[in-house]
């Protein structure tokens, strides 16, 4: 195995507000707290660079990590969730169906709401990853595009890592693209 060139970590468990649009969530206090403990894991990688999707709850999830290593973050739109334009968060059982046919079609755009395939959403997590140089980079992206990235690199279903992810969580893998360990 090589040295470790990746961290790839789902953001903070996020205050959910029904009235509002998940792509405003903020986190909670129990996700602060996780992402601060998860810091203390992080710190033995010694990342280089942390990036982030400018949503505000992997946002706030980059910034506590940053403060703990010492580092800035840098936004980037390449990190955002799997889109699903139409999609509202609804009930728990809706939105795990919703997700459940993403992973069923992940050629199809997300049905039934339009907007990108889950092979685009990996596609393009991965053309943003690779834009960075900086190693061990930290990123901080969403639990369905990271899911679908993870399950192509590393040969693993797509939908059963996405239901066995915690906010946060953290995927540490080599500069071969191998998975060095789970951290979270």
């Amino acid at each position: 195995m090589g040295e470790p060139a990746l961290i790839l970590v789902r953001h903070g468990r996020p205050k959910i507000d029904l009235d509002a649009p998940p792509t405003t969530w903020t986190l909670c206090h129990e996700g602060q707290v996780g992402c601060a403990q998860l810091a203390e894991q992080i710190v033995a990688y010694k990342p280089t660079a942390v990036v982030s999707s400018p949503e505000p709850k992997a946002l706030e999830t980059a910034q506590i990590l940053a403060h703990r290593l010492g580092l800035e973050v840098v936004v980037d739109e390449g990190f955002h969730e799997h889109k699903r334009p139409a999609a509202s968060f609804g009930s728990e059982q809706e939105f795990r169906d919703s997700i459940a046919k993403v992973f069923a079609q992940p050629a199809a755009a997300s049905a039934p709401h339009g907007g990108e395939s889950a092979q685009a959403a990996a596609q393009r997590l991965a053309e943003t990853l690779a834009k960075y140089q900086g190693k061990p980079l930290l990123a901080v992206t969403h639990g369905t595009v990271l899911s679908l990235y993870l399950a192509q690199r590393l040969g693993l279903d797509a939908h059963d890592l996405w239901r066995s992810l915690h906010m946060p969580d953290a995927f540490v893998l080599d500069d071969t693209g191998a998975l060095v360990t789970r951290l979270g």
